[in-house]
């Protein structure tokens, strides 16, 4: 057991008696379950006490936990408020605050991702967070960016993650080939290497990964370009045919699994997908899916690489700072300032930050980075480090994705499947992608 399942299970155990308030405080007294949301005070219509602040987030088990406990030391810390909280499963998270949302019954303090700022901001669903009595002074100004729209503050970054190639030193040492130089390989390194990976006697293909809007922003950006414009996609057909291309040659080449392997793996868990049971030398990932990865490979020593690019050198790699997720507060809330008091303890406060370390990405507050220092792993070290020097590196951060494409990375996968399984060309593949995508936008404005 390494270091980051060590410090996950002391605070699972060490967080026993918080917890158990935790569960009660999602329960709402008729035997409700956790997922169900509570009634009270809280947006559109509530009862109106200004005591009770209700918050709905998204995770894992671990985090459920480690939310609960920040929660319970802020309740402690501000005696006259009452929190409830409403966690849930990412794959119902957005059908229930729809529904919430349609019913002016939304919760006070929502946790947020990235593809559906735009969408409920343009609805007038989400506050103006520079309004409210949020300390904002420490946060990294990129950080602030990436939750704005049109200059307005409607969502507060948790941390910052990158999207980065995971390579596990025991497959690439068993085929005879050596760890990359990050900042200086090309794109036809990248596929030399797997390749090679893929010849040799080593049990293993070259790489993994099924293709991301992330990856996408990133090819997009080494073309002069940017995935999204406030009209829709501004990443030209010929580019997005050619990271379409990309995966059909991995594919076609042996360097990457084929396509009813890829279709497989996104129904596997992590433990049992290829890279983790040592099958594939090198996947896609987030920064702070690292400790997931090492855990469950088993392999304390799985590195992080920089993305290939079109002319070798780092500056010029499309690499961004993506918010791993945001805190945002509805606007209809009768509890603003309860509510922003909330916020601002979750990304200021250490003792808040000591408890999710890096789950939510590299804390947004580098005061708050500073002081976790003692209390990071070997592991979540590595990140940090890794973070600061390719931050350095990005020169811009890329377009906010607009209103009414929030379904738009399930469109371009179902496409580059299509690819994978010779169903159609990349060409008409992009053309028909694209398409798709901006009519949603045309759609939604």
């Amino acid at each position: 057991m390494n270091s980051t399942m060590n410090r996950r299970t002391l605070l699972t155990i060490g967080g026993g008696l918080a917890l158990t308030g935790f569960l009660a405080s999602c329960s709402r007294g008729g035997g409700g379950g956790a997922d169900e949301p509570t009634t009270g005070g809280g947006a559109g219509g509530g009862s109106g006490s200004a005591d009770t602040v209700r918050i709905t987030f998204w995770g894992s088990e671990f985090r459920f936990e480690y939310t609960g406990e920040a929660v319970a030391a802020f309740m402690a810390a501000n005696p006259e408020i009452t929190v409830e909280q409403e966690p849930g499963e990412w794959s119902g998270y957005w059908d229930r605050l729809a529904t919430q949302v349609a019913a002016s019954d939304e919760p006070d303090v929502i946790n947020m991702d990235g593809k559906y700022v735009a969408e409920y901001a343009g609805r007038g669903v989400l506050a103006d967070l520079e309004q409210l009595p949020i300390d904002l002074s420490a946060i990294a100004p990129s950080d602030l960016d990436s939750g704005r729209l049109d200059g307005t503050l409607y969502a507060l970054s948790t941390g910052q993650n990158a999207w980065v190639i995971m390579a596990s030193p025991t497959v690439l040492e068993a085929a005879g080939v050596e760890m990359p130089d990050d900042k200086t390989w090309t794109w036809d390194d990248f596929k030399a290497l797997a390749q090679a990976i893929t010849d040799s006697d080593a049990d293993a293909v070259g790489v993994a990964g099924n293709g991301s809007y992330a990856d996408m922003t990133i090819w997009a950006r080494q073309h002069g370009e940017d995935l999204w414009s406030a009209d829709g996609v501004a990443m030209g057909p010929e580019t997005l045919e050619s990271w379409f291309q990309l995966y059909l040659d991995l594919q076609t080449s042996g360097a990457g699994l084929g396509a009813t392997a890829m279709e497989e793996e996104g129904t596997l868990s992590l433990e049992q997908q290829a890279f983790s049971v040592g099958k594939v030398g090198m996947m896609w990932a987030w920064t702070n899916q690292l400790g997931s990865i090492r855990d469950a490979s088993g392999q304390d020593d799985v590195v992080m690489l920089r993305p290939p690019s079109l002319a070798g050198s780092a500056a010029e790699n499309g690499l961004f700072g993506k918010a791993s997720m945001f805190w945002a507060i509805s606007s209809r809330s009768d509890v603003q300032e309860s509510a922003a008091k909330l916020v601002d303890f979750l990304v200021n406060d250490p003792g808040a930050n000591v408890l999710q370390m890096l789950d939510r990405g590299v804390p947004s507050n580098p005061e708050v980075v500073a002081r976790l220092e003692a209390d990071l792993t070997e592991t979540d070290a590595y990140v940090v480090d890794f973070m600061g020097e390719v931050l350095q590196e990005i020169e811009s951060a890329p377009a906010v994705q607009p209103m009414g494409a929030s379904s738009a990375a399930d469109v371009f996968t179902r496409y580059l499947s299509e690819v994978r399984f010779g169903s159609l060309t990349p060409a008409a593949a992009a053309s028909a992608a694209i398409d798709e995508v901006n009519a949603g936008v045309a759609t939604a404005s």
